[in-house]
């Protein structure tokens, strides 16, 4: 599905000619000369509807194996870690911090029965207490966890997975506060509430999704309160050809065959510049409650598109403060 509809994205183209209480261990692997640059083709609008820009970088290398980033995860001490759908992550300073770490590439080998399969990774979640982290996987639709320091610990293939295909399955994961997982596919309307870690063999709650407007489900992020924040996109007339949004969900009390509603938030493109924003994290929330937000762009191995880092600012107070406006 994915791919259909990059197909279908590029054909408009053409036609328009959380703070964390484990120390992060870096695993092994090479140290890569990382180009990050501020980007300056900014809309003029910087906030809206709560969310505010606070920077956007460009990130660039001539590695072929470089970009495709589709999940991410905030690893604390100012570290970013970026996961592509080629089986690759990529480790770094937070742009907008003091940049003390060195960047580093590594490839995601060992995934126990599942390493000899195409490792595209499409989404991450993390355990703060443990630094504990899971992929999951398109192609196989499969999940894999991995230790603090990157070691393979356990994997599956949920059998309520294995129905949706192979290029738009879990394309969006997140580890709620209480320890649940809630995953969302790009192709279907069912998502499946895990009631604890997705390795083990429990059967998972499931749920239909209401996106609006169109849009697919990206990326996913919890929220300290239990609510998630989604990354969505759908194709767009545009160059590059995608919108992007973000809306909010509270999966609190979801029983079995009951729907979870998506409240759109923000388009993306009022205050970034227009990109396949795939990933999305929380880095903690400030003592007056705004919270920190990442976004990270997949090139798609696009000559006419980016490997963008996005860092917003959110204010989950503001539609209150809107409502208590308006008469």
């Amino acid at each position: 599905m994915k791919r259909r509809k990059l197909a279908a994205a590029l054909l408009v183209t053409l036609a328009l000619a959380p703070g964390t209480l484990v120390r992060t261990q870096i695993p092994t692997g090479s140290e890569v000369d990382l180009s990050v640059s501020a980007v300056e083709d900014l809309p003029a609008l910087a906030s809206i509807g709560g969310f505010t820009r606070k920077g956007v970088w460009e990130l660039s290398n001539s590695r072929i194996d470089f970009g495709g980033y589709s999940a991410m995860l905030v690893l604390g001490e100012d570290t970013l870690r970026l996961f592509s759908d080629r089986g690759k992550m990529l480790t770094l300073a937070s742009p907008d911090g003091p940049r003390t770490r060195e960047p580093r590439v590594a490839t995601v080998w060992d995934r126990g029965p599942l390493s000899a399969t195409l490792p595209d990774i499409e989404a991450a979640a993390r355990d703060p207490a443990t630094g504990d982290y899971w992929l999951a996987f398109e192609n196989t639709n499969a999940v894999v966890r991995f230790s603090v320091a990157s070691g393979y610990l356990a994997s599956r293939q949920p059998p309520e997975w294995q129905h949706w295909p192979d290029n738009s399955g879990a394309e969006a994961m997140a580890r709620l506060p209480d320890g649940r997982f809630l995953v969302l596919p790009e192709s279907d309307s069912v998502g499946l509430l895990h009631p604890s870690d997705p390795t083990d063999d429990l059967k998972p709650l499931a749920f239909r999704f209401a996106v609006p407007e169109g849009y697919s489900p990206t990326d996913m992020a919890a929220l300290p309160d239990g609510r998630v924040l989604v990354l969505l996109r759908q194709v767009a007339w545009a160059v590059p050809p995608f919108a992007t949004a973000i809306a909010i969900a509270d999966p609190t009390g979801l029983e079995e065959g009951e729907t979870l509603d998506l409240e759109l938030l923000i388009r993306l493109e009022d205050i970034l510049p227009r990109e396949n924003y795939e990933a999305l994290a929380v880095d903690g929330v400030d003592a007056d409650g705004t919270v920190r937000l990442w976004l990270a762009s997949d090139d798609n191995i696009a000559s006419f598109q980016r490997t963008l880092l996005a860092r917003l600012d959110w204010d989950p107070d503001f539609a209150h403060e809107k409502a208590r406006e308006e008469p």
